[in-house]
């Protein structure tokens, strides 16, 4: 029977692999953006400013704290990547989500999960390049290779997370090959970057048979609540717990914690709940807590779930909240080992 060794959860904000002094490139975003989310309410950028000003927020985004939390959130990728060397799964089962890299409005599904056999890590072309927000392709290197890379799938296990969640009553979209982007919408091809931090990051681009579950986080109106995301996580860990083979495999929650906006205080009750595997008390939240970036928080949840049986203890790696600006935009970047 298969069993897990390892579970993983970690933050893959494309600030990791900015430059400190660049990341005031995202600025102008985020005084453009009107549905800026703090603690389930959406505020323009002067909101947002006025709502913290008691917080000395500005401090924190110092070009001195920059370099410092840009050094400790590099530090906390390369102790996951040394607790992924150290356990040496056969097998990983990645929860991610897609921004517009796989999926558009032409089909969204909620919860996906792939079984082919390989499956397409890809650079960006010259005319998605061109088409992305300013400073977003500067950490292009930190989740997608210079050269397109293929890595293998695991369609056995694949089926049967599939089977389990159909039988468990989740109605989940299931796929074997990645399609080619929408070249009118996505900048981007291959795997979404909530997998491909994980694969160059993690892994090290020496990337095993695995099974990405993507989770739409981000996008109305099928966003599944964080309740069903952890139901889905406890099925996915039942199925892995059923699998007929003697193989080693890890569970991964990649994105999050608190962001476009950084909340501290919700972040660290977040990894609070984790440590004392009160799962429960990672859904309190409605669901407005859980939009934009902060929605990535529901791929952890839903392997928190999956790590529910496997005797596995988590523990923090580091909490680095990387502020950009006074009004607390950034992210909330978490790193965790269950082992």
């Amino acid at each position: 029977m298969a069993r897990i060794v390892l579970g993983l959860g970690l933050a893959h904000t494309p600030q990791v692999h900015t430059a400190p002094e660049q990341w005031h490139q995202r600025l102008e975003a985020d005084h453009r953006n009107k549905s800026l989310w703090f603690r389930g309410q959406a505020y323009d950028w002067k909101g947002l400013v006025d709502a913290r000003a008691g917080e000395n927020l500005a401090s924190q985004a110092e070009p001195a704290e920059r370099q410092a939390r840009h050094a400790r959130a590099n530090a906390a990728v390369a102790a996951v990547a040394q607790a992924w060397r150290d356990a040496r799964p056969d097998v990983a089962v990645i929860l991610g989500n897609d921004q517009h890299e796989l999926f558009v409005e032409d089909l969204m599904p909620a919860f996906t999960i792939f079984w082919g056999k390989e499956l397409q890590n890809l650079p960006s072309t010259t005319e998605q390049i061109a088409r992305k927000p300013a400073g977003i392709h500067l950490a292009h290197h930190g989740h997608a290779p210079p050269q397109p890379l293929s890595h293998p799938g695991e369609p056995e296990l694949g089926r049967h997370l599939i089977e389990r969640a159909m039988a468990d009553g989740f109605d989940v979209a299931q796929s074997q090959w990645l399609r080619e982007a929408d070249q009118r919408i996505s900048f981007s091809s291959g795997i979404p970057h909530a997998f491909g931090f994980v694969y160059r990051n993690v892994m090290g681009d020496q990337v095993p048979p695995n099974v990405p579950v993507i989770i739409n986080t981000f996008f109305p109106p099928n966003q599944p609540t964080a309740a069903r995301c952890l139901a889905l996580g406890r099925s996915i860990g039942r199925a892995i717990a059923s699998w007929q083979q003697d193989l080693r495999v890890a569970v991964i929650g990649s994105g999050g914690l608190s962001h476009f906006v950084v909340d501290e205080t919700f972040d660290r009750a977040f990894l609070a709940a984790l440590v004392r595997a009160d799962h429960e008390a990672l859904v309190h939240h409605p669901e407005p807590w859980f939009q934009a970036g902060t929605s990535e928080c529901k791929n952890w949840i839903a392997a928190a779930g999956a790590l529910e049986g496997a005797n596995l203890q988590a523990r923090v790696v580091d909490y680095v909240p990387c502020y950009r600006s006074e009004a607390g935009t950034g992210t909330g970047a978490g790193f965790v080992v269950w082992s």
